[in-house]
């Protein structure tokens, strides 16, 4: 079996949540227009904004018809899940992924919501989730955007075999450093092709920086977007993956094994030495701007955000 995976990448703006979803029906039928096709097509985080829905529910529905009428795997973008053991109001973040016949193959929520900026529930448990693409013999694995900084959540998808992990992100300018640098250490580290997708544009509260980029699994970038919208495809091929765990040169997930190396506080994090005199996080823009206060930071500004 040749396990070469053709994946698209859609680097959007954000609009409102009719104008994003049409958006994206015309995005897919535009990547299947090309001589290479997509197999597997991703968007990024909100890419429908933060309209609320249920899985399964309205949004499901139009997604789930899009890969059932090109037959491919998608993963559209992150949405405003709402489930009924939260509060009224409250949502979680959530990825639905659905498989060549339209049916749902696999939902992650994300399990670490930016804070103060997303008001998003996070996980209600620890979740880890991975797919398999069985027509080529891939196992995928699922995180959203801030998930990307804490590489427990990668390891452990990795180590439930994934050889592609998907990432759809929505970061500012401010952070457009984070493509050049986190997409390929994740990669490198777990010896696997890694997907980092961005929403670009100006939204309602920032400018999102677009530069959605693939990585390889030697930390090798395969693609990486401009600023403007964009759609991309590459072939992937996994036996790269196997090839460069089995015998490259530097051998992470072996070494792993071999070494032991373990996590000391791992079910008893709150006890490391570094948070003795660190505050908690700040939960609220509230929080936030006190903290800054006491800091001496930013005191002439006044925000007019209401809520979070």
């Amino acid at each position: 079996m040749k396990r070469r995976l053709n994946v698209s990448v859609i680097q959007m703006p954000i609009m409102e949540p009719d104008e994003s979803l049409e958006y994206l029906e015309k995005a897919v039928s535009v990547l299947m227009q090309n001589y290479v096709k997509p197999e597997l097509v991703v968007g990024a985080e909100f890419g429908i904004s933060a309209r609320p829905d249920t899985v399964p529910g309205e949004f499901t529905r139009r997604m789930g018809a899009i890969a059932r009428k090109y037959g491919i795997y998608f993963l559209p973008c992150t949405m405003a899940e709402i489930s009924p053991e939260l509060p009224q109001g409250k949502f979680y973040n959530t990825c639905v992924v659905y498989g060549p016949n339209g049916e749902i193959v696999a939902k992650y929520r994300k399990q670490v919501p930016f804070r103060p900026a997303e008001c998003s529930e996070p996980a209600p448990q620890k979740e880890f989730c991975v797919f398999r693409i069985p027509e080529k013999d891939v196992t995928v694995g699922l995180m959203i955007c801030y998930d990307q900084f804490f590489p427990e959540i990668p390891r452990t998808l990795a180590l439930m075999g994934a050889e592609l992990i998907l990432c759809p992100a929505l970061d500012p300018q401010e952070f457009s450093y984070i493509p050049d640098l986190i997409p390929r250490v994740r990669a490198l580290e777990n010896e696997c092709y890694f997907v980092w997708s961005c929403s670009t544009g100006i939204g309602p509260k920032t400018t999102y920086c677009g530069r959605s980029v693939i990585a390889g699994p030697e930390g090798e970038i395969v693609h990486q977007c401009g600023e403007n919208p964009a759609l991309v495809t590459k072939t992937l091929d996994f036996d790269r993956v196997r090839e460069k765990r089995l015998c490259g040169m530097d051998q992470h997930l072996n070494s792993l094994r071999r070494f032991g190396v373990e996590y000391p506080f791992a079910g008893r994090i709150s006890e490391a030495p570094v948070y003795r005199d660190m505050p908690p996080v700040t939960e609220t823009h509230g929080e936030y701007a006190k903290r800054l206060e006491e800091l001496g930071i930013g005191s002439f500004g006044k925000s007019d955000s209401k809520g979070w």
